[in-house]
Formats: structure tokens, C-alpha cells, sequence
């Protein structure tokens, strides 16, 4: 699978309040371009972004040259701890809900931490590091899934212009090696 995940960066859409400062209740807008990925070769997606009082909302779908089509609808609240519940719902209806808090740290990193629960209860805890530089994000985490079991997985993203690419490497949880790409142009 492609980016359609909870490591995705969804840097191509940007939200800019107005100059007087005050932010609209409600914001958004689509972005659309063509995504090369490593694991399912070449498609075109759509990204839209609506934001209504504290919940923004993420609706992306591919489309990959084989007919192939993958969606996802991605709901975020900022609970007043600071903390993130993020509600994600694939193209087939199934629900992951997501608690997400951030720190950060004396030298800039911020510090993650993730529980995951699955549509049929399983959970996932994930915990690590996101560094930011120069159009550059780099994330480091460990996936710890309900059987004690882990993977580490080492997400990088850059963007430059209307270009973003993803790079994933890391090893699985039954010690298979993670690696794979993929490149989101926006059309301007």
C-alpha cells in the first residue's frame, strides 16, 4: 500500500488564516496531482481538506493505472490536552481510532507517542522521534503490535515545491525488511 496510512504526511494541503487573524470557522480545499509509489506504480489522487470548528477532516483517494483504487477519510481533533484523536476510515468502512500526543524535546525533536486500535479491537502502540529541517521530516518509531511484538520503521519526507516524497525503510514484524517509496506531485 501507498501512503494511505497513518504515516502519512499530508503536507500538500495548507490552511492560511486570513490577515486579520482570525481563523474562519470553516476552511479547506482539494489538491490533486500524480503519485508514483514503489508498490503500486503510477496513479492520480485527490485531497480534501475541510476544517469546521476544531475537527478538520482529510478525504484522499488514488487511483493507480491498473484500476487499482484506494481511499481513506481521516477526522482530527485537538482535545484540550493538547492531544490528538484522529478517527480514520478506509474505503471498505472499516474504522481505526488513533490517541496521539506530542512533546517536544530540549534539542527541537518532539517526542511521539500513538495507541492505534483497529475496527476489530487490536491495538498498536507506536513511539518515537520526528525531526524537522530544510522541507525535510524524518521519523523514527517503533511499532509494539498486541502480541508484544515489534518493528521499527524510519519515515522520511521531503518536499520541495509542489513535490513530496515519501521514503520508508525499516524491519517488519517478522523481521522482514520494510522499504518502500513514493512520489506526490500537486498540480498547481
Amino acid at each position: 500500500m501507498t501512503t494511505i496510512s497513518s504515516h502519512a504526511n499530508f503536507a500538500i494541503m495548507r490552511i492560511t488564516p486570513p490577515p486579520s487573524g482570525n481563523t474562519p470557522s470553516v476552511t479547506g480545499g482539494t489538491k490533486s496531482g500524480t503519485v508514483s509509489s514503489s508498490k503500486d506504480g503510477d496513479g492520480t489522487f485527490q485531497v480534501t481538506m475541510s476544517q469546521v470548528g476544531g475537527q478538520k477532516t482529510v478525504d484522499k483517494s488514488v487511483t493507480f493505472a491498473d484500476g487499482t483504487t484506494k481511499s481513506s477519510e481521516r477526522a482530527v481533533t485537538v482535545n484540550s490536552d493538547g492531544s490528538k484523536t484522529i478517527v480514520k476510515t478506509n474505503g471498505n468502512g472499516k474504522t481505526t481510532t488513533i490517541q496521539e500526543s506530542q512533546s517536544r524535546n530540549a534539542d527541537g525533536s518532539i517526542s511521539l507517542s500513538k495507541e492505534i486500535t483497529k475496527a476489530d479491537g487490536k491495538t498498536t502502540d507506536v513511539t518515537g522521534t520526528i525531526t524537522k529541517s530544510d522541507g525535510e521530516t524524518d521519523k523514527s518509531l517503533v511499532y509494539t503490535n498486541a502480541k508484544g511484538v515489534t518493528q521499527t520503521v524510519d519515515d522520511q519526507t521531503t518536499q520541495t515545491g509542489n513535490i513530496t516524497s515519501h521514503v520508508r525503510t525499516g524491519i517488519g514484524y517478522k523481521g522482514n525488511t520494510i522499504d518502500s517509496s513514493s512520489t506526490w506531485t500537486t498540480i498547481a
